[in-house]
């Protein structure tokens, strides 16, 4: 017996009192979805919803209100019948999702009045339809997803909209052609197709007439970024998924139908309220927006991977890439909710991973790539699933908390529960080994060079983060829809995850193991093409390195030898190297993604020389050893290290040195005191402190005037000239950097390493000659009043030294190109897109004839083509075209054919179809439709410049 508190009267269950005791406090926490209006009671809430709101089909209820499935109304699950306490009657409910516990419906033995009237509402609203004269010739239900809604026939003859849709079933196999992709293409295989087939007419039905454009629009058009508000009070809870001129069919739940390798072509309902569009635009809705001159220039994107629209409406406000006017706002895409949306809706759809299996069944794997995963257990699967959804649960709630028509727990409706359903354990597999294949040949982190799951998931929870996030990133460099799909709903997934575990204990912002998870995001976020992850990756950069500094990783530490005496164990040893080994990797890691990420973005180093004392990695022979004996083994041949050697000649700072020491060497040419040749992490190291110091001159020479002179006040006054000087000394210590690489190199000429660090020192040295910000502003038409004078102004502005400038374009492409498509970094296509814009800005010069008559009358050599991407730095040909001018260059296709850089349309086109023979990711899907706008927006203005606008 209970009692209450205020009057005293007694009730024999818990739940009786607590119905009673909102009428004391006055708590009204039921509150009706449809006007907002509060009961204390769940009967009273569904009695007044049965009286003034119409419902909708008893099978899907408003959200928010009491729902009645299958004519029945719901009662508490089990678990929390047995338990005796309340329930909110979801699927799952709260309580079970709490506690992990499996929850299923269940509902009472009558069915409910309001259920009873729904019902028949529903019945006399099917009698209507079938009375209509439009009505289907076919009575019997037939899955949406297997149907083609035919475009054309939208409106009937008299001009009005039918009542229904009409829809036509694919038997015979035979409909619009299907696309091939051409050979050198890496996306989504047409020989694995998907499971469903795919609504043609719906990505233009999705738009609605907000989005109608004819054939003289642009593509531009369709990226007003006003068109995308954030501000979710403005969306009902429902936003109807129809245009005014089509009325739909009561079909079943649009986020039903399935795509497996193509993308979703309907968002769910649930998308649409926080964004106005979150269908997939396709490449043919790409297409409709360009002019039949310019049909050429959007071929490539025909074998992209389609894309939801709202995530191609955000590329104008990245952070880098920016070519086009960009589109400044106040506030931010709602991609986040899209992609765990996506996430949710794919893990409910039967054979969402079928086309990945039958797209593994015929990858070709090595022994290494074998190797360098161990087998998923079903345990630890398992284990993975459940800790996956708490996660998934985590996320969604907190993208959907505050928003009309969703509950604090994050459920909509009952039959609308968050689940995900992982790959199989074989394609699992498959995205770790491409983790590896991919990624940790740049960031070496894996141990041993092989990865075991089910050893990492038995720790806490962030060793399941970074499980989670290799899988994404191995899925990121996969070419096909869902693992796109997989990789961004995994990553924002994490990322919530990684900042509530650390929040939560402070002390995990000194573990390891959470700041290897922030790296690996920083990396997918980075470069994932999706402006909220790029902006969130970039500005949470400063706070993870910030804890890398804090937990005093980057101090000075003892020797990494190990002095060895009879009572050491060598396992101890070997444990104790490796815990101080893999920290040391993690900071330089982080010091290598500071490096590229101030490259491609065009600011300043976070990390300073100074600050960077810790020793560097150690030998790849001890990093990879599996065993305490090889590890052994390995010591003694690095470094000779035996018990009758002297302990304290194997501490001497030259065989652990730190970056900081290493630099001062490089500097003072004193690196001949060093143990052996530097390795290709050791050179790529290097890099870091000559990119911040010619970054921080680069700013400075961007602060003198192109007209005024600088006048001396003193002796010690900086000026422009002393400041090029400066700049001089730096291309000079790059010139010995590249000597140093190049006697590695002629060793080791497949090592993967040194071709990445070839392409960021050409980058760097591009900085060294041109002024890339300044290049992209003109590209904008920023400043431009279309003379050839301002022209010619700009170019100087843009290129200082134009043959090396166009000898390093080059380079970047000739060694992009020999990188295997599946082992290429993250910012190939960043690269690419640096080089080309370079180009482009010397051939728009060109179009000055005055331009062209001064380089034609001193030229005395011969003007024989020099593919500047197909020849090596040694080549007489660029050695002749780089010191006396002798040649012209040209660029190399595909197919052989030579491009001449005196047309800018023709650069990229070139480039466009680089990016398109590598592997197909978002960034690189963005980065061709940046080209793209950029020819368009120019096309137009090359034929009418030479006077100024007015």
């Amino acid at each position: 017996m209970v009692y209450c508190a205020y009057c005293g009267k007694s009730f024999t269950r818990k739940e009786h009192l607590e119905r009673h005791i909102p009428s004391h406090t006055n708590v009204k926490p039921h509150r009706c979805s449809a006007c907002q209006l509060s009961f204390a009671r769940r009967d009273l809430l569904q009695r007044h919803h049965s009286t003034f709101h119409e419902p909708r089909d008893p099978m899907e209820p408003l959200p928010g209100g009491v729902p009645t499935i299958a004519g029945r109304t719901p009662i508490a699950c089990q678990n929390c019948a047995n338990a005796k306490t309340g329930c909110d009657k979801r699927v799952p409910c709260s309580r079970c999702s709490e506690k992990n516990l499996p929850c299923s419906a269940r509902f009472a033995r009558r069915s409910s009045k309001a259920a009873v009237r729904a019902a028949q509402a529903s019945a006399a609203f099917q009698g209507t339809l079938s009375q209509s004269p439009q009505q289907m010739s076919q009575p019997q239900t037939v899955n949406p997803s297997f149907m083609e809604v035919e475009q054309n026939g939208a409106k009937g003859d008299n001009g009005k909209s039918p009542s229904t849709i009409e829809a036509v079933i694919n038997v015979d196999g035979q409909g619009s052609p299907k696309r091939s992709s051409p050979a050198h293409s890496h996306v989504s295989p047409t020989e694995f197709p998907s499971p469903h087939t795919r609504i043609d007419g719906l990505d233009d039905f999705m738009l609605g007439s907000d989005f109608t454009h004819g054939p003289e629009s642009t593509y531009q058009d369709l990226l007003v970024w006003p068109d995308y508000p954030m501000e979710l009070e403005m969306y009902p809870s429902t936003v109807p998924l129809a245009r005014n001129d089509i009325s739909m069919p009561a079909f079943t739940e649009l986020s039903d139908i399935s795509a497996t390798s193509e993308p979703m072509t309907a968002s769910s309902s649930r998308g649409s309220i926080h964004t106005r569009g979150t269908s997939i635009m396709s490449s043919s809705d790409f297409e409709n927006g360009i002019k039949p001159a310019e049909l050429a220039m959007a071929a490539p994107t025909d074998s992209s991977i389609p894309e939801f629209e709202v995530v191609i409406a955000a590329e104008g406000a990245w952070n880098l890439a920016r070519c086009n006017p960009p589109m400044y706002t106040g506030t931010c895409p709602r991609t986040a909710i899209v992609h765990l949306e996506c996430l949710e809706q794919k893990s409910k759809q039967e054979g969402t991973w079928s086309s990945l299996e039958k797209y593994l069944e015929h990858t070709d794997w090595d022994a290494s790539d074998l190797a360098s995963v161990v087998p998923l257990t079903s345990r630890t699967r398992d284990k993975m699933l459940a800790i996956t959804q708490s996660f998934l649960h985590k996320a969604l709630e907190i993208h959907r908390g505050g928003i009309n028509g969703y509950p604090k727990a994050g459920y909509a409706s009952p039959g609308d529960f968050n689940f995900i359903v992982l790959p199989p354990s074989r394609i699992l597999e498959y995205f770790l080994r491409s983790y590896v294949r991919s990624l940790s040949v740049y960031y070496p982190l894996v141990m041993a060079g092989c990865v075991d799951p089910n050893e990492m998931l038995q720790n806490n929870q962030a060793s399941t983060l970074l499980v989670l996030l290799m899988i994404a990133q191995g899925a990121a460099a996969m070419p096909m829809a869902e693992a796109r799909y997989l990789s961004a709903g995994l990553t924002e997934t994490c990322r919530i995850s990684l900042f509530d575990i650390v929040e939560k204990d402070v002390e995990l912002s000194a573990d390891p193991i959470a700041l290897r998870c922030a790296l690996l995001f920083i990396v997918l976020g980075a470069w994932s093409g999706d402006k909220w992850l790029m902006d969130i990756a970039m500005g949470q950069r400063g706070m993870y390195m910030s804890m890398l500094k804090h937990a005093g990783m980057l101090e000075p530490q003892q020797s990494m030898i190990p002095a060895f005496n009879n009572t050491t164990s060598a396992e101890l040893q070997w444990r104790s190297w490796l815990n101080r080994e893999s920290q040391n990797r993690l900071v330089h890691n982080y010091v290598m993604l500071d490096q590229e990420l101030s490259l491609f973005h065009d600011t300043a180093p976070l990390f300073a020389i100074t600050e960077l004392r810790c020793p560097l990695p150690g030998s790849e022979v001890l990093w990879m050893a599996s065993t305490a004996e090889q590890w052994l083994a390995a010591v003694q041949s690095v470094y000779g290290c035996t018990a009758n050697v002297n302990p304290q000649l194997l501490s001497a700072p030259s065989l652990t040195p730190s970056l900081h020491d290493l630099f001062q060497d490089f500097l003072s040419d004193n690196l001949s005191r060093r143990q052996g040749s530097l390795s290709p992490q050791q050179l790529r190291l290097i890099l870091h402190p000559l990119q911040s110091l010619l970054c921080h001159l680069r700013q400075m020479l961007s602060c003198f005037s192109d007209v005024l002179s600088s006048r001396r006040n003193g002796a010690r006054t900086v000026t422009k000239a002393s400041t090029m000087l400066r700049l001089e000394e730096v291309q000079a210590l790059l010139q010995k950097w590249y000597e140093l690489t190049m006697t590695y190199h002629k060793a080791n000429p497949n090592c993967p390493i040194t071709r990445c660090n070839l392409v960021l020192y050409h980058l760097i040295s591009l900085n060294a000659v041109t002024n890339f910000p300044e290049i992209e502003r003109l590209a904008r038409r920023e400043g431009f009043d279309g003379s050839y004078w301002e022209l010619s102004l700009r170019h100087k502005r843009c290129i200082s030294q134009r043959e090396e400038a166009i000898f390093h374009c080059g380079q970047v492409f000739r060694l992009l190109r020999l990188m295997p498509n599946n082992r290429r970094p993250s910012w190939w296509s960043a690269a690419m897109y640096r080089a080309t814009l370079i180009l482009w800005t010397d051939s728009i010069s060109r179009l000055d004839p005055n331009f062209q008559t001064d380089k034609r009358e001193n030229a005395t050599g011969s003007t024989s083509p020099v593919a500047i991407d197909q020849v090596t730095p040694e080549d007489p040909a660029v050695i002749a075209y780089l010191w006396n001018g002798d040649g012209v260059a040209v660029l190399t296709q595909l197919d052989g054919m030579t491009v001449n850089l005196d047309k800018p349309a023709d650069v990229l086109i070139y480039a466009v179809k680089n990016i398109e023979s590598g592997f197909s990711s978002r960034v690189g899907d963005g980065i061709k439709r940046k080209l793209i706008a950029l020819r368009n927006n120019w096309s137009g203005s090359v034929d009418t410049m030479g006077a100024p606008t007015t």
